[in-house]
């Protein structure tokens, strides 16, 4: 419909956290003057844009088989829309099905990211679902990424599929907090002053900050359930961090901050949203990202009291074991190198000014190639891509020496590739170090 396009960027009063459609778009709400203005189109839901095919071969006497099982439309939006206060102002748009039920969505406008890589990402995801369908193991442990439909409308601006019965980590730890330590936590703004007077982050961090912040995601999975809902819960939410925390590796996905990681309520599943920051892109930022993943002291209280051995490292490994597996790794990567020929994926972060030579290849091009062979060498075993970093007596305080922590690297690389359980290992300590996690910037949060 036309009119989404205009709906996304269109911005309400600033203290107003609703609008009515049949004022300012009253064709979405069904209003038209003219039968040509109506319109019916299909309810965009990631179930009804992924084509579902038999495990098995289909027998001859029940027909053809149909890989879109599902087909429901819509021909009108509810009138009443929820307006979010962030600076985007995003509206949660809700379409009436001809099946009678609702379907929520996240109409949105970015002004600095770029919603095509989310669009992106969830292909991906969709892809991984796939590979891990066809390993008995991973399908038995239900190990499958939550994924959502996201359809652009212009470089900017689309809709995002609403998952229900989720909600963001950072506020479901702070509705903890208050109930069990009102008054006693430090505000963000405290904690960065608190940091920018340090003269040694890492003593600040487990002195001053981790002391006030003990873990509290725990006691969240034993709310309102009896043993058995909390066993699942913990167990689906150990094995969804395994899968994100691998697969975020293998892409580079930063800016894991705690909106940035939803939880469903209802099932205890990992959501990951906001996909700007791909393939090492928070390495390059003014603070880099020093971990590989976020695994901070809450995610790792809610794993239970193994803490990342048992159930999280079983499933890490097993991952990892089906993303690297040698046919696998030529499926990822080749949807990966779609990547090079579309324009979509900031490579560079300022625009190429030098003249190219006869037969050079532009240097965004340059860059999405090794950024491409880094995920390869990932694939492969290797922790950190480039030079080859000497084992250095060990650290009490980190995994890696001084002068490893100010080349940014997140784990220390053995020259070889590693084995699944070798490589899962490096990655656990790197992202649970305390020296890390205590050079991130703050608005990451990795006291969380």
């Amino acid at each position: 419909c036309e009119d989404l396009t205009p709906l996304a960027p269109y911005t309400p009063p600033q203290n107003d956290t609703t609008m009515t459609l049949d004022k300012v778009f009253p064709k979405l709400v069904g209003s038209f003057q003219k039968p040509s203005d109506a319109w019916r189109v299909l309810v965009p839901l990631q179930s009804q844009m992924t084509a579902v095919f038999p495990m098995t071969r289909v027998r001859q006497d029940r027909g053809v088989f149909n890989p879109f099982p599902e087909m429901i439309c819509t021909d009108r939006c509810l009138e009443q829309v929820d307006v979010f206060r962030t600076k985007e102002r995003p509206k949660k748009l809700t379409f009436r099905g001809n099946d009678g039920k609702n379907y929520s969505f996240l109409c949105k406008a970015e002004r600095r990211g770029d919603l095509r890589k989310d669009a992106r990402m969830m292909q991906f995801g969709t892809m991984v679902n796939q590979l891990m369908q066809r390993n008995p193991d991973a399908r038995r442990r239900n190990l499958e990424v939550q994924t959502f439909n996201v359809v652009i409308f212009a470089e900017s601006c689309g809709l995002i599929e609403w998952v229900p019965n989720t909600r963001g980590v950072r506020h479901i730890i702070d509705d903890l907090w208050r109930r069990a330590r009102p008054g006693t936590q430090q505000s963000l703004r405290e904690i960065k002053e608190l940091f920018d007077r340090s003269k040694d982050l890492y003593e600040t961090f487990t002195k001053q900050v981790l002391p006030r912040h003990p873990p509290m995601l725990h006691r969240w999975f034993s709310q309102k359930a009896d043993p058995s809902v909390w066993f699942s819960r913990r167990l689906l939410y150990s094995r969804s961090q395994a899968l994100w925390c691998m697969l975020g590796y293998i892409l580079g996905l930063g800016d894991r901050h705690g909106e940035n990681i939803l939880l469903d309520t209802e099932s205890g599943r990992v959501v990951h949203v906001d996909f700007d920051c791909l393939f090492g892109k928070g390495m390059l930022l003014e603070r880099p990202e020093t971990v590989p993943f976020r695994l901070t002291q809450n995610c790792v209280s809610a794993l239970g009291i193994t803490g990342v051995e048992g159930v999280f490292r079983k499933s890490c490994e097993l991952c990892m074991e089906v993303l690297r597996d040698r046919a696998n790794q030529q499926t990822l990567l080749s949807v990966l190198h779609v990547f090079i020929a579309d324009p979509l994926i900031e490579w560079t972060s300022k625009p190429q000014k030098a003249q190219l030579q006869d037969g050079e290849e532009p240097r965004g091009i340059q860059q999405a190639r090794s950024t491409i062979g880094d995920v390869e060498r990932k694939l492969n075993g290797m922790l950190n891509v480039g030079a080859v970093v000497k084992l250095r007596a060990p650290d009490k305080e980190s995994v890696l020496s001084p002068e490893e922590r100010g080349k940014g690297l997140l784990g220390r690389d053995r020259g070889v590739g590693l084995s699944v359980a070798g490589q899962v290992d490096e990655l656990l300590k790197a992202a649970m170090c305390k020296r890390n996690l205590s050079e991130m910037y703050v608005g990451w949060q990795p006291w969380l």
